[in-house]
């Protein structure tokens, strides 16, 4: 087995051989990628069976064939499309929105496989979500050349994969305004963003594309401090990355209602973070549950989701855990 750029190839066959272009061995592809998105926003995208496969590069002349009982979507459904001048029909088998699990294969023989399975995967983990895509296939030609050119290509066109899907997300979910309000899924992608910065400690100016500081009545809003402006940020997270380190923000729980051009939303955010002030001989570590309310609307501009408002009503403390301290405000000039 070897592994390059994320990509995993490994053979198999019931002789003592490694090489895969042997003629009818299973051979095995895997692409493993950790993306900045939540799970089930990622997942959205394997909502509609054709406009998924339409969004894979390579593919010519792509619909649905339906009659003899073919269902539209869902496990049995095919789509037809035209690859390297051959036609190709792939099946989807399993759509598993619970545990995220997708399944496809091909009903009958191409001139390039015999057989052709495909899983996608997907599983929440700490920054994000991490993708898996495995295919496992035997090469259908007789010639170990043609088997060879259909490896390559197969190799070429599996690490594009889950980047072709985050661009057909990111238009599948593009309003044509600002008006359109934003959905749940665009809210926890945004939140996802947002919450790996502030566990990174980012450079402070990566944050200004996550709020509308240039709306008059923008706020944000701590037990301890609000905010109102670009400038008013830059104080508080110059000061809490100087107090807190080794910070954890994970969303629980989301509540979230159209209202207009905006969405008003209840959170609830688990957090915790670590400090230390000399001269202690142990850092404390601070776990809490925290509620809040946010105001996500489209920036004008760009289209994508904001904060317009972001308050933190209360923190529940974990058992044994002590009281949040509030930052010291330092000077942005240092």
């Amino acid at each position: 087995m070897t592994v390059a750029n994320g990509l995993v190839n490994s053979s198999n066959s019931t002789e003592n051989s490694t090489d895969e272009l042997e003629y009818g061995r299973w051979i095995s592809l895997q692409d493993v990628q950790t993306i900045p998105f939540d799970v089930d926003y990622f997942w959205s995208a394997f909502d509609d069976y054709l406009s998924l496969l339409k969004s894979f590069s390579g593919r010519q002349d792509v619909k649905s064939e339906t009659g003899f009982g073919i269902p539209l979507d869902g496990p049995g459904a095919i789509v037809r499309f035209d690859f390297k001048g051959s036609v190709v029909r792939d099946r989807l088998l399993i759509n598993d929105r619970v545990n995220h699990v997708w399944k496809m294969d091909i009903p009958e023989a191409t001139p390039l496989f015999t057989l052709y399975h495909v899983t996608f995967s997907a599983r929440e983990v700490t920054g994000g979500t991490e993708v898996k895509i495995n295919v496992d296939f035997v090469l259908q030609s007789e010639n170990r050349q043609e088997r060879a050119d259909a490896l390559k290509t197969l190799k070429e066109f599996l690490p594009k994969r889950i980047s072709e899907i985050i661009k057909f997300l990111k238009e599948k979910n593009t309003p044509k305004d600002s008006s359109v309000p934003v959905t749940e899924s665009e809210i926890r992608h945004l939140v996802a963003e947002f919450y790996s910065k502030l566990d990174a400690h980012a450079p402070v100016d990566e944050y200004a594309q996550f709020f509308a500081f240039d709306e008059e009545d923008f706020l944000m809003q701590f037990p301890s401090e609000t905010l109102h402006s670009w400038e008013d940020f830059k104080q508080w997270y110059d000061s809490s990355v100087n107090l807190y380190f080794d910070e954890i923000h994970q969303l629980k729980e989301i509540n979230a209602t159209p209202n207009g051009n905006h969405t008003d939303v209840k959170a609830i955010v688990h957090w915790e973070g670590s400090l230390w002030k000399a001269p202690t001989s142990h850092s404390k570590r601070i776990i809490a549950d925290a509620h809040h309310t946010w105001v996500v609307k489209r920036c004008s501009q760009t289209l994508k989701p904001v904060f317009k408002s972001y308050v933190v009503h209360k923190l529940d403390l974990a058992n044994g855990s002590p009281q949040v301290e509030a930052p010291v405000k330092v000077s942005t000039a240092i």
